[in-house]
């Protein structure tokens, strides 16, 4: 791994606080391509992806989605398991590995977005139902995920301030087997 990778994975933060100013759809294209080639379980690819970018509908799904509570990005990448690729009925196995391909996929995205100067963010609050009206999905796609993306903002003065609690890779990793009682 070079050095400019580690350091985009260091670098890179989840953002809940966006300008108002779009993104082009050049910069869209390349990050839902950095999610096409995110690995997946038997390359199966049982993930697709609905960007919205016109503000009146992400001024509706703001209203439906807690998680967006602090801003409204300049657009919204969801994520969606497609069943009917997924095969649920066939093998447990499989319906377990849309779930790690939708993790795959928006880690590459949002790591595509920090390589392109933009801010972006995961949000899981949200109504699926209205989600599924207000974009007419057919039932076999199953919103997962949301990705905000848009161009960096401060946090509004409102805003209330946790402390930072710093996490070392030693607090999170145990090197062999756990020790016998």
């Amino acid at each position: 791994m070079s050095l400019d990778t580690m350091e985009a994975i260091k670098t890179r933060r989840v953002a809940k606080y966006y300008a108002d100013k779009p993104v082009s759809d050049d910069k869209l294209w390349t990050i839902l391509e950095a999610a096409r080639w995110a690995p997946t379980g038997g390359n199966r690819r049982k993930h697709r992806f609905i960007c919205v970018n016109d503000k009146q509908l992400l001024k509706q799904i703001k209203m439906f989605s807690p998680g967006m509570v602090a801003g409204l990005p300049a657009a919204l990448i969801i994520v969606c398991i497609d069943w009917n690729l997924a095969d649920y009925q066939a093998m447990v196995k499989t319906y377990l590995e849309s779930y790690y391909d939708v993790g795959a996929a928006t880690q590459n995205m949002l790591l595509a977005a920090h390589a392109l100067g933009l801010t972006a963010g995961l949000m899981t609050s949200f109504s699926s139902a209205a989600v599924r009206v207000l974009l007419n999905l057919p039932e076999n796609l199953d919103p997962k995920l949301f990705v905000g993306v848009g161009y960096h903002s401060e946090m509004p003065p409102y805003m209330p301030r946790w402390p930072k609690k710093k996490v070392r890779v030693e607090d999170l990793v145990q090197w062999g087997p756990f020790p016998e009682d």
